[in-house]
């Protein structure tokens, strides 16, 4: 999933659980603090990228085979993160970012360690080598965009998270 695609199922999700489930106001500033929670994840690619020296124009960003990017990395930090949030913001924050996780082995080729530390093995939903022949940069995204299984969602949480933005900061 592209982060545009990780920020509007964040919103998303923010809206149905403060707003819906839980009655809470749901204010721009909670919005823009779970899109940032929703790209998270995606962190560690960015501090790769920096390290090596990395484009992804030029090879795949294999982050996805960091601990970083596991289930038990974010069950661990919700749990810290527990000690200092009220209740329903840590359960906010690890569902945003179990989200991140689960989309990344819906619309991604090469899925994400779900059993991570007991096996190393990426598992996605549909797997498909997006990056054969050395697809990287716009030649991946051409290839991402092309399959329907991943820009369909992707489109759709883009856009209902954008119309619920806009309508939460239209409401202020």
């Amino acid at each position: 999933m592209t982060p545009s695609g990780h920020v509007g199922a964040s919103i998303l999700a923010t809206y149905i659980i403060e707003g819906c489930v839980l009655g809470n106001e749901v204010t721009p500033l909670a919005l823009g603090v779970s899109a940032l929670v929703g790209l998270l994840p995606d962190m560690d690619g960015l501090i790769a990228m920096a390290i090596k020296r990395q484009r992804p124009s030029q090879q795949k960003l294999r982050h996805h085979q960091f601990a970083s990017h596991t289930p038990i990395f974010y069950l661990l930090m919700t749990l810290g993160i527990s000690r200092i949030v009220p209740v329903h913001l840590t359960a906010l924050f690890g569902m945003l970012t179990f989200l991140h996780l689960f989309l990344d082995s819906w619309s991604t080729d090469d899925g994400i360690m779900w059993l991570w530390p007991f096996n190393r093995r990426q598992l996605a939903l549909f797997p498909r080598n997006l990056h054969a022949g050395g697809a990287h940069g716009l030649a991946f995204y051409r290839r991402h965009v092309r399959c329907w299984r991943i820009i369909v969602p992707e489109i759709l949480l883009l856009a209902g998270g954008t119309a619920l933005a806009y309508h939460t900061l239209m409401a202020v």
